[in-house]
């Protein structure tokens, strides 16, 4: 089940102060781009904002933190910037609230590849570590990230993969505070290393917005 928004998000130019205030605030697509944007400029769409508006709401997201902008994110499809950005949000929180379990299925993976000789090793060789891939977004998600963000979305795609192939199940229950409609799909990090694939492409070809 969708989470539903736990804060306001009214990040335009006239109504970012307004952040603070009722609490069901409706989806707003402009916005999800918008707030997506001036964490990873990029595309057709980031050349038509404002640069104040870019400004404020990273401001924001060093004060507030990045929760307050991005389940936002939540109905962006995959294929765009926001909607990628929610399922790294997604990726980041598992991996940064269930450390333990993440190593041990990370641990579980590379022990079934390595049965499998060379083709295993070179797999585990080219998998980044889930802290790896935490730390990358936590540069993303914090704005700072100057690196090349289809390569962020590689290694995510490595490591869900890695982990999917032993078990495509991410969130096993519905009460679980990560539990959405990604993290609950059938085969979901399977699936989900598909999409940060595919957006990886597009961010490649510059049509990721």
């Amino acid at each position: 089940m969708t989470k539903k928004p736990r804060r306001p998000a009214q990040l335009d130019a006239d109504q970012i102060e307004a952040i603070e205030g009722e609490a069901d605030v409706a989806y707003n697509s402009e916005l999800a781009h918008t707030s997506a944007q001036a964490l990873v400029p990029m595309g057709r769409h980031h050349s038509g904002e404002d640069p104040e508006t870019f400004k404020r709401i990273l401001a924001l997201v060093d004060e507030e933190g990045v929760d307050v902008i991005a389940e936002s994110w939540i109905r962006s499809p995959e294929n765009t910037l926001p909607g990628i950005l929610w399922r790294g949000y997604l990726l980041r929180e598992w991996i940064r609230r269930e450390g333990a379990e993440v190593n041990r299925r990370y641990e579980a993976s590379a022990e079934v590849l390595r049965r499998q000789g060379a083709d295993g090793e070179q797999k585990i060789a080219m998998t980044p570590k889930p802290g790896t891939v935490r730390q990358e977004w936590d540069s993303v998600l914090a704005g700072t990230y100057e690196g090349d963000f289809a390569a962020v979305l590689t290694d995510s795609a490595r490591l869900t993969n890695f982990l999917g192939e032993v078990d495509p199940v991410w969130i096993g229950t519905g009460d679980h505070p990560l539990a959405t409609d990604v993290t609950r799909r059938d085969r979901a990090m399977l699936l989900t290393s598909a999409e940060f694939r595919a957006a990886g492409k597009l961010a490649t070809d510059g049509m990721l917005e």
